[in-house]
């Protein structure tokens, strides 16, 4: 199936603006000028980077099956299974084994940011664990917010969210049988989230998590990458003629974007709007931007490389933070940012490459 390098560009910023949140206590700020400005709002609504690799994964996943056999609403369940298992669950088990070695070892240093393993609340209960196990971290959290404490631990969530969709949503297929349905359907989906992020706002407006963690809370950023998929097939031939329209409709796609991304605050009030409005925002990019030749350039396939290699990148890099700390601490921002992502991209990389790849197509020959 044809790859798109614009999506590996997009998880790229998607990725690198997570890295720079988690990463900012431990750099010296910009001392002032534009590089203060850019940095303080590039990393400080990094969580949305979170909700933009939602919607790339909603039109990636609706992709992969209508591209399949069957088509989209007669696809193989086991085959998607199958598929989704051996590309998740590798990387996952040893991720979650590495946490396991070591919360069972004591605490690396006395500075708390570094303590990437170990929540601040004490001891991880069997509830915790059970919630890893079954992909319902994202509830966890959302309920038990003081486990954001631990960086190593709180990036769970948003796979959470993606397998329960990945559950949930060949399934949803079958039963709806027609695009008609499915339309209605995804719309209501939309007005359920943001009724769920309404409802957090009014009654639980300290609860965060609860607000755009849970499935509700997240999935209309989903729904949204479905729909361009959709859309995008639909208006193919209007697409092929209308090259200048197109262009203009991938330019205010990435303007909103960028609008958004940088004005918005983690307000509550904001919550409610904000993650559907970025991802609208990226649908209309992506509309007219995978249609673009400028993004297939050779010239920009190195910055593809951390979205490439995206779910390493994210699933790790708390536990490369916690190795190349005592090389980037107090390092200026820029810098210290560009030596974790060159490290982390490495990493991540060669886990690909190397570990992932390889049991991904043994868990697909072994199971059909």
């Amino acid at each position: 199936m044809k790859k798109f390098q614009l999506i590996d560009l997009v998880r790229t910023f998607c990725i690198m603006a997570v890295w720079s949140g988690h990463l900012d206590p431990v750099l010296q700020k910009p001392r002032s000028g534009w590089t203060l400005w850019l940095w303080e709002h590039f990393q400080r609504n990094s969580m949305y980077g979170v909700f933009l690799f939602f919607g790339v994964s909603g039109y990636l996943i609706t992709r992969v099956i209508a591209k399949g056999e069957g088509g989209l609403f007669n696809h193989s369940l086991r085959r998607f299974y199958v598929h989704r298992a051996g590309r998740i669950l590798p990387l996952w088990l040893i991720t979650v084994w590495i946490g396991i070695c070591m919360v069972l070892t004591p605490h690396l240093s006395s500075a708390a940011y570094l303590d990437v393993f170990h929540p601040q609340t004490g001891p991880l209960s069997p509830l915790f664990w059970l919630s890893i196990l079954t992909f319902t971290f994202n509830w966890f959290m959302a309920f038990y917010p003081a486990i954001g404490s631990s960086l190593f631990w709180v990036v769970l969530w948003s796979l959470s969210v993606e397998e329960q969709f990945y559950l949930f949503f060949p399934l949803a297929l079958k039963f709806l049988k027609d695009e008609k349905r499915l339309y209605h359907f995804l719309i209501g989906l939309i007005v359920l989230c943001l009724a769920w992020r309404t409802g957090c706002y009014f009654w639980f407006p300290a609860q965060r998590f609860l607000q755009i963690c849970t499935f509700f809370g997240a999935i209309d950023s989903i729904v949204v990458g479905i729909l361009l998929y959709m859309v995008e097939e639909r208006t193919r031939s209007f697409a092929d003629r209308n090259p200048l329209q197109l262009f203009a409709v991938g330019g205010l796609g990435l303007v909103t974007l960028l609008t958004v991304y940088l004005n918005a605050s983690f307000d509550s009030r904001e919550l409610i709007f904000t993650p559907l409005l970025l991802n609208l925002g990226l649908a209309l990019f992506l509309w007219g931007g995978l249609r673009m030749k400028f993004f297939a350039s050779a010239w920009l396939s190195p910055f593809c490389l951390p979205g490439r290699y995206c779910y390493g990148g994210y699933l790790l890099h708390a536990l490369v933070l916690s190795v190349v700390f005592p090389v980037i601490y107090q390092m200026g921002s820029w810098q210290g940012f560009g030596v974790f992502s060159l490290v982390t991209t490495l990493v991540a990389g060669l886990s690909y490459h190397f570990f992932e790849i390889p049991a991904n197509q043994a868990i697909r020959s072994r199971l059909g």
